[in-house]
């Protein structure tokens, strides 16, 4: 999971509402578009949205699809892939420098039911995309005694992926997901990668190939392997078709801190039996070439991560199934029934801007990497890289922090003012006169002011500061950004010196993707405070 949900009691969860990825990146997440709902009591894992999908019956004949190339020239050629992924261990949340951590049992269970079909490259080089139309897509968590259960928007059940590196990207053509759905499709041996696991050359029955670096970061959800190998053998050939074992053990590194996993299964896929290996003697192996696609994958992955600058540490155990047909086989067990009406519902929603209920989602061009946050109250609504990661959101307002490469960059501070006159925008003296006070005896040096009239109608000033804080060398970017009818947003970045470089203009797409909607007259009238600027961590040096 990539969020702990709201529906923790405050005495349980740390100060922050943190991010946690459990089982290497299935995600449940704070309370927005994603379809959220809370229970009182009840297992996570026995919930019935979620088991209504639960019983793909591993006894089902995986291999209608396995014969068929992974790449056809006859065309884009599709399967159905089915999800389950179910979840137990504890949350282990950092509840300060002399206490000791914060322990939650936590389970949950999450299935997936989607159509996949690859589309043809637009250019020799250009990034694998597959179109992916889902039936089923839901995830139930249970953290102590508080239960909450996300599910797809019905208007995001047809949607793209991109394979970055071995990174699967979900996006919308022409929208955005928001950033508990984009959580939520993230799961371990996606689709897009279990191909992978497949050998070069031929292999006897018992002899052993390493899968790659990257492709197991991939496979695993995580940034980066450290050490270990995951090793896979052929168990079994019968009727040209392979079954094959796996595992390992595996030390690597996500948003900057160690995580450890181990990892057992097993998989089946075609086989086609050819010579021996080499010519040299007659008793030497027959070698099978593994071919097609991957089937049918089933794992155990056991995993223990750290606490990072986002996210709670877990020590978990997750079961994993995933089982492909190809969609002809998959029409005639559903008598002709397909997910491609439910595609076009979808679409139809992503056109009209609503679906279930929920707020108009964020329309525009969308692309891999880019998500959608839209304020609980309404103040706001914002598309940002997924690099900016959400550490808290409430009635006080959005902090993100930015993670690059494992490295805490910078962090974010984001309230909406309380309302001003209709004809009162902000001035650059404005904003420089509030940032001196509100920063007294912090800033050593502010440079010039900018100030900006979008084509939205919004009033946008710019500053920039420089100075100390917890005796460290900060710099500070101040946004005030004010609509026509009054409705305003204050927006601080702060990272260490240091981290200029690194930084660099991170804040000006995040200030592009702001976006502020009609203000209500009660807007924030009354409320608490927003985020102060504080140094990320505590105002103690980051760890690089």
């Amino acid at each position: 999971m990539r969020c702990i949900p709201r529906a923790i009691p405050r005495s349980t969860r740390p100060k922050l509402v943190w991010a946690v990825q459990l089982c290497c990146g299935l995600a449940a997440g704070v309370v927005t578009v994603a379809g959220w709902t809370q229970a009182d009591e009840g297992s996570a894992v026995a919930d019935p949205a979620v088991a209504e999908s639960a019983d793909f019956a591993e006894s089902e004949d995986p291999f209608a699809a396995v014969d068929e190339p992974a790449a056809s020239t006859g065309g884009p050629r599709g399967v159905r892939v089915r999800v389950r992924l179910d979840v137990t261990g504890e949350l282990l949340a950092p509840a300060g420098p002399d206490a000791a951590a914060v322990r939650e049992a936590v389970e949950m269970a999450a299935r997936f039911d989607f159509e996949e079909t690859s589309l043809a490259p637009t250019a020799p080089e250009a990034t694998p995309v597959v179109r992916r139309s889902y039936r089923d897509a839901t995830a139930s968590m249970r953290v102590g005694d508080a239960t909450t259960t996300a599910t797809l928007g019905a208007d995001a059940r047809q949607l793209l992926v991109a394979r970055q590196g071995t990174t699967p990207m979900p996006y919308l053509d022409d929208g955005f997901l928001s950033g508990e759905e984009s959580d939520l499709l993230e799961t371990p041996f996606d689709s897009l990668l279990i191909d992978d696991l497949l050998p070069r050359e031929p292999v006897s029955i018992g002899q052993v190939w390493e899968i790659p670096a990257d492709i197991t970061a991939g496979l695993l959800a995580i940034d980066t392997v450290e050490s270990g190998v995951i090793e896979a053998r052929i168990q079994d050939v019968t009727d040209a078709r392979a079954t094959v074992t796996f595992a390992g053990v595996i030390d690597g590194a996500v948003d900057g801190v160690p995580t450890h996993v181990t990892v057992e299964g097993s998989f089946a896929v075609a086989a086609r039996t050819g010579e021996a290996t080499t010519p040299s003697t007659d008793s030497e192996p027959v070698g099978h070439q593994l071919h097609g696609r991957v089937a049918q994958v089933s794992a155990v992955i056991r995993e223990r991560r750290q606490a990072s600058h986002v996210a709670p540490g877990f020590d978990v155990e997750a079961r994993l199934l995933v089982a492909r047909t190809s969609l002809d086989s998959d029409l005639e067990k559903d008598s002709g029934q397909h997910a491609e009406p439910a595609a076009d519902a979808a679409a139809t929603a992503v056109r009209k801007g609503t679906a279930d209920g929920q707020p108009p989602r964020r329309r525009g061009e969308g692309r891999p990497g880019r998500v959608w946050y839209r304020d609980p109250q309404g103040r706001f609504d914002l598309v940002h890289d997924v690099r900016w990661r959400r550490v808290e959101d409430g009635p006080n307002g959005l902090v993100m922090r930015l993670v690059d490469r494992g490295a805490l960059v910078g962090q974010c501070s984001m309230t909406s003012l309380p309302q001003a006159t209709a004809a009162s925008l902000p001035t650059q003296d404005d904003v420089q006169r509030d940032v001196e006070r509100s920063l007294s005896g912090q800033v050593v040096r502010s440079d010039a002011a900018e100030q900006l009239d979008r084509p939205d109608g919004l009033r946008v000033v710019r500053l920039a500061s420089s100075g100390t804080a917890g005796r460290l060398p900060f710099r500070w970017i101040h946004y005030v950004l004010a609509a026509q009818d009054g409705s305003r947003v204050s927006v601080t970045f702060m990272f260490e010196e240091s981290m200029q470089q690194r930084f660099g203009d991170a804040d000006r797409p995040l200030i592009e993707g702001l976006r502020l909607p009609a203000a209500r007259p009660d807007q924030n009238a009354g409320g608490p405070p927003g985020p102060t600027a504080a140094v990320p961590g505590g105002g103690r040096p980051q760890a690089r």
